[in-house]
């Protein structure tokens, strides 16, 4: 259900599946994330920040580059480069 509400855009169901769920991975949270970007951005910092402390302890191996590139990333992914945002946020995730 949250996965479905993800790939549908269906920011409301997306949260509170997650909600049920418990804690989701980091994938996912970036995804629930770029939900929040685009429909409840007063949320967004707050979210933003939270998200890419967890990457930060998911993702040890990052380096100092990645977490910048990482947050010019975060603060682009709520405006006209949400696209490449939210492209390189997801390569990072893969660790790629």
């Amino acid at each position: 259900m949250f996965r479905r509400a993800i790939e549908r855009g269906n920011y409301v169901v997306a949260v509170t599946t997650a909600r049920e769920v418990g804690r989701v991975d980091v994938a996912e949270a970036l995804e629930l994330l770029n939900l929040i970007a685009l429909h409840e951005l007063r949320l967004y910092d707050r979210a933003a920040r939270r998200w890419l402390m967890r990457l930060l302890e998911e993702r040890q191996e990052l380096t100092v580059t990645d977490v910048q590139l990482a947050a010019a990333a975060l603060a682009a992914l709520p405006s006209r480069s949400h696209d490449g945002a939210l492209g390189l946020l997801r390569s990072l995730v893969a660790g790629g």
